[in-house]
């Protein structure tokens, strides 16, 4: 590999540890971004305004304190106010979800509806998150928020409107409206202590909102090892700008780092994971299972490694161990990003704390298999584009171009236009930036 000046080490340890405990006490740290409107899209973009732009943090325990998750059983046969007064129940055990929405005028909820795979098992969603969950936790909100509440997904190949009917119309009553954040206008947010990107383009329905609701569902990913309320922030992420479904941030080496930079820029301040009905084998058209349960905790981290621990898998282990096989474990990465901690020791677990896990997690990766090779591979080919991008940028500044074995496949102006080129296994996709104007750390593929 080419020297890149080091920026930020991927630092985090690894460890193959295998355990059983429930825990996960945070870190402090928050996101300080400016915005600015992004070069290169075609719709117009307004800027968020002057200066730099405060976020909230993640809400994290003080010090000394366990970051507290509840895992309530809940049947899926139960009736639909059964289920939201579990949540409601949750919410109570975890204490201080009133104080979460004071003095906000606008949330964001982002359940998992990105994708058209709208199928029922014991009469709930499999791998979408259940209307009965979503209406829930937005009815919960209610009880503290009368403000505006925006619900909404990046959608991949439907419109979130015709997704969000399909699956199960929940919340007519809730007075919340619906938005497709895929759809423009975007602004450009900057993260200086991103662990992969500097900048990342979203919504402006996203970005001028108070705080962020993940509403995620407990099921396995052949990626991402498990989706849950951490992997469920990927899709606010607009497709037009990063590929269908975001390809040039699906990436080995990008993802896992991603979802880290992700959660820094919208901490969830609220994670309801829906294990209703869950799914076994992969993300999309996987096997139904029945683990019978809500997970609720205001800590990202200590909520996924909790949920992650239902089913069976060691929320502290990292890549290559299982189910980590594509790349690192966002858990890990975030970590040290200041986002809290997966380590049994430091969550306390309240409501009906298993002794063991509910249901043991597969992976079917005969579809896309991503190994160390191919990783190394991806990483390999910065080396390609650092000795050709002066060259590219005499013709092709801001377009797209995927290389692989040492040379320039395919160049285009936007992901979508390499067409199946972008996902083929050892090619990297990269945007032809100066090296003044580049946002990804470089220095992350030399040392894989």
């Amino acid at each position: 590999m080419a020297k890149v000046a080091p920026t930020r080490p991927d630092s985090a340890p690894l460890t193959s540890r295998r355990r059983f405990l429930f825990g996960g006490a945070a870190l402090a740290a928050g996101g300080i971004l400016a915005a600015c409107v992004p070069p290169g899209l075609t719709r117009p973009v307004a800027p968020l305004g002057p200066g730099p732009i405060l976020r909230p943090g993640p809400r994290l325990p003080t010090p000394g304190q366990k970051a507290r998750v509840a895992v309530l059983r809940c049947d899926p046969r139960s009736d639909d106010r059964a289920i939201a007064e579990a949540i409601s129940r949750a919410a109570d055990l975890v204490g201080g979800v009133d104080r979460l929405f004071a003095g906000k005028k606008k949330v964001v909820v982002k359940p998992n509806l990105g994708y058209r795979d709208v199928r029922t098992h014991l009469g709930r969603q499999v791998a979408l998150t259940d209307p009965s969950v979503l209406r829930g936790t937005v009815a919960l909100i209610r009880k503290h928020f009368a403000g505006e509440i925006v619900v909404g997904d990046a959608t991949t190949g439907s419109g979130f409107h015709d997704l969000y009917h399909e699956a199960g119309n929940a919340l007519d009553e809730l007075k919340v409206r619906l938005v497709d954040l895929k759809d423009g206008p975007f602004v450009e947010l900057r993260l200086p202590t991103g662990l992969m990107f500097t900048r990342y383009f979203v919504s402006r329905e996203l970005a001028d909102a108070d705080l962020v609701v993940s509403v995620a569902k407990l099921k396995a990913h052949t990626s991402a090892g498990v989706t849950l309320a951490l992997k469920n922030l990927f899709g606010l992420l607009p497709t037009q700008q990063y590929g269908s479904p975001r390809l040039y941030l699906h990436a080995p080496v990008r993802l896992p780092r991603v979802l880290a930079d992700f959660a820094q820029l919208f901490p969830p301040a609220l994670c309801v994971v829906d294990g209703l009905v869950g799914q076994n084998g992969k993300e999309w058209n996987g096997q139904p299972t029945e683990p019978g349960v809500i997970v609720l905790g205001t800590n990202v981290v200590a909520t996924d490694a909790t949920a992650a621990r239902l089913l069976g898998v060691d929320p502290e282990a990292d890549f290559p161990a299982f189910p980590y096989y594509f790349d690192r474990n966002p858990l890990v990465l975030a970590a040290p990003a200041g986002l809290g901690s997966p380590a049994a020791a430091d969550v306390e677990v309240v409501g009906d704390v298993p002794t063991q896990p509910l249901l043991k997690l597969s992976l079917d990766r005969s579809a896309s298999r991503q190994d160390q090779a191919t990783r190394q591979a991806v990483a390999a080919e910065v080396d390609t584009y650092l000795r050709e991008r002066a060259r590219l940028l005499q013709t092709d500044r801001n377009r797209y171009v995927a290389l692989a074995s040492g040379r320039v496949v395919k160049l285009a102006d936007s992901v979508d236009a390499l067409g199946s080129t972008a996902s083929a296994p050892g090619v990297l996709v990269k945007r032809i930036l100066p090296p003044e104007e580049e946002d990804e750390r470089l220095d992350v593929y030399a040392a894989i």
